[in-house]
């Protein structure tokens, strides 16, 4: 299969660590910052801000850190791909809960645990016309939205493509299926074609990847807990910092994102 190449100019990336939050940022030059929660999400209009709990927040902190500077035209333009293993899994089970004990479901909690819940507040908050897709792939969730925005980007390339990957640690009846050290971890990401203009302000020089995909064999497949999304978030993450700080500049630099049954092998050409 032929490679995709794509420019990656914006990223964002959330981590909780429980007592000191971080974000990194292309602007940054990704060195990790503190935040706090409760400051998280502040591009948000109150009105929805007031509706995200920290799923929501986290994931609205990332998207506007890439939006951010971005025109308006560019925005109304964009394709955005929202990924998570289960969404908002923690206004799922307490609608299940209210069920169960035969309350009145709560109508906030029922719309905003909905899996695409999220980027329809994004939509309305910045203005976003274009279609968007929500994705839940398990473990390989975030190589599926990889894969899902390349090929909208190889489809049309005129439209920059926003991918939006979060996971929390699952409540504690499911704890037992995430792996040691699970935390909670938002990322962004904006994609555009190699030969779009960069019009974007206060951004560095976008990086320009190729994207070629690998195929992984049932009997090599790593095992469940590397090929976690929020691994594979970082990884891309900590490639694009080393890319952007120099670190791996004049070589051909590569790094792998495997999965169970795929892989994206990320191709920088000096």
């Amino acid at each position: 299969m032929q490679s995709i190449p794509a420019s990656i100019s914006r990223w964002a990336l959330w981590q909780d660590h429980a007592t000191h939050p971080t974000l990194r940022t292309h602007l940054s030059g990704g060195k990790a910052a503190g935040i706090d929660n409760q400051d998280l999400a502040r591009s948000i209009a109150p009105a929805w801000r007031r509706r995200l709990d920290l799923f929501g927040r986290a994931s609205a902190e990332v998207l506007g850190q890439v939006l951010d500077g971005v025109s308006p035209e560019d925005i109304c333009r964009c394709r955005v791909i929202f990924s998570s293993r289960h969404g908002n899994i923690e206004r799922t089970l307490k609608l299940l809960g209210q069920i169960a004990r035969e309350e009145i479901p709560s109508p906030a909690d029922f719309s905003m645990s909905v899996h695409n819940a999220l980027v329809g507040v994004a939509s309305i908050n910045w203005g976003i016309t274009q279609a968007h897709s929500a994705i839940s792939a398990g473990n390989d969730s975030f190589i599926a939205a990889l894969t899902e925005a390349l090929c909208q980007l190889a489809d049309d390339p005129h439209s920059p493509v926003v991918i939006i990957y979060i996971d929390l640690p699952l409540p504690e009846v499911y704890a037992q299926n995430d792996p040691k050290g699970m935390k909670g971890t938002a990322f962004a990401l904006y994609l555009e074609a190699p030969e779009a203009p960069n019009r974007t302000l206060n951004s560095s020089p976008p990086i320009k990847l190729e994207f070629e995909p690998v195929s992984v064999p049932a009997k090599t497949a790593p095992n469940h807990n590397a090929t976690f999304p929020c691994a594979h978030a970082c990884q891309m993450a900590d490639f694009l910092t080393d890319l952007q700080t120099g670190r791996l500049n004049g070589q051909e630099a590569t790094s792998l994102l495997t999965g169970h049954s795929f892989a994206w092998n990320m191709v920088h050409h000096g």
